[in-house]
C-alpha cells in the first residue's frame, strides 16, 4: 500500500520519505493500518457519557473476499483487502478502482527489495510516479535475473507501467543515498540555529539537496559549518568516500519550509 504522499503523487525524485520508512524496509510504501475509525463523541447532555461512532464500510461475503484474493495476486490478505475497502469508501470509487490503484505498492518494493539483494550495487533510485506508473533506474544494464523479477510482477499487475533506465554507475547504490540523505539531514539539524530542514536525493543530478531555515542570514563561517556538517553525516551513515561520487548541495532560506512535500523533520 502506498503512503498519503504517494497517493497525492510526490516530485519527481523525491522519493526518500526516510522519516517514516528507510527505502523499502518501511516500504517504498506504508501500510494502512486501519480498517475501521472510532470517534468518541460526547453526548451533549452533561452526563460525562460518551458515544461510540462507527464509520459505515461496505462489507463482503467471504466468498466474495476469498474470489478477490485468488483473482489479485498482489493482496496478500484480507487485513489488506479490508484496507482496500476502506479507502474506496473514503476516496469514494469502487473496490476494483482502489485495488488498481494501490494493491500493487507492496509487491513493487517486495520485488525491487528483491533484486537489490542479489545486486546490491544494481538499482540507483526507484519511484512511484502514478497510481499506475513507476520507474526503476540501473546502474549499467539490467541483469537477466533483475527483468525476469519485473517480468513476473508486471504478470501479475499488467496494469501498471514501468519505465527501467539503465545507465553510468555513478559510485553509490540507493540504498547509500537514502543513508546518506538521513545522516546529511539528521547532522544538519543538530547544528545550532537550525529551525528546519528538508533533505532529499536528486537522482537526475546525482546530489543531496539541503534546504536548511534559519532565523537569520548565516555568517560565511556558519554556512561553511552547515555544508561541512551535511558532508560529515552522510559519510557517517554510509561509508567514507560517499561525497567523492554523491555531491551535497545546500542552501539556507528564512521562510518556513513545514509544508515542503520532501523529506523532513523537525528537532
Amino acid at each position: 500500500m502506498m503512503t498519503e504522499n504517494e497517493r497525492r503523487g510526490s516530485p519527481n525524485n523525491r522519493w526518500t520519505r526516510w522519516y517514516m520508512w528507510l527505502a523499502y524496509g518501511g516500504g517504498v510504501l506504508g501500510v494502512i493500518a486501519a480498517v475501521v475509525v472510532i470517534a468518541v463523541l460526547s453526548t451533549g447532555h452533561g452526563d460525562g457519557e460518551a458515544v461510540v461512532s462507527h464509520h459505515n464500510m461496505a462489507t463482503l461475503s467471504p466468498h466474495e473476499a476469498a474470489a478477490l484474493v485468488r483473482q489479485h495476486p498482489s493482496i496478500s490478505s484480507l487485513a489488506e483487502l479490508n484496507d482496500l475497502q476502506f479507502i474506496a469508501n473514503q476516496d469514494g470509487i469502487t473496490l476494483d478502482e482502489s485495488i488498481a490503484r494501490y494493491a500493487w505498492g507492496d509487491d513493487f518494493s517486495s520485488m525491487v527489495t528483491a533484486i537489490e539483494d542479489d545486486e546490491p550495487d544494481s538499482v540507483v533510485d526507484v519511484a512511484i510516479t502514478s497510481g499506475s506508473s513507476a520507474r526503476i533506474k540501473f546502474s549499467g544494464s539490467i541483469s537477466g535475473n533483475a527483468r525476469n523479477a519485473i517480468d513476473k510482477f508486471q504478470s501479475e499487475n499488467p496494469h501498471v507501467a514501468i519505465s527501467l533506465q539503465a545507465g553510468k554507475d555513478p559510485g553509490f547504490t540507493r540504498r547509500e543515498a537514502d543513508e546518506a540523505v538521513i545522516g546529511a539531514h539528521f547532522a544538519v539539524m543538530a547544528e545550532d540555529g537550525v529551525q528546519d530542514s528538508v533533505t532529499y536525493y536528486d537522482s537526475d543530478s546525482f546530489e543531496i539537496v539541503v534546504t536548511v531555515q534559519m532565523a537569520t542570514p548565516p555568517s560565511g563561517e556558519k554556512l561553511s559549518s552547515l555544508e561541512k556538517a551535511a558532508e560529515r553525516g552522510a559519510a557517517e551513515a554510509t561509508r567514507p568516500d560517499i561525497t567523492d561520487s554523491l555531491a551535497i548541495s545546500l542552501s539556507v532560506v528564512q521562510h518556513d519550509i513545514s509544508g515542503t512535500d520532501d523529506s523532513r523533520a523537525t528537532n
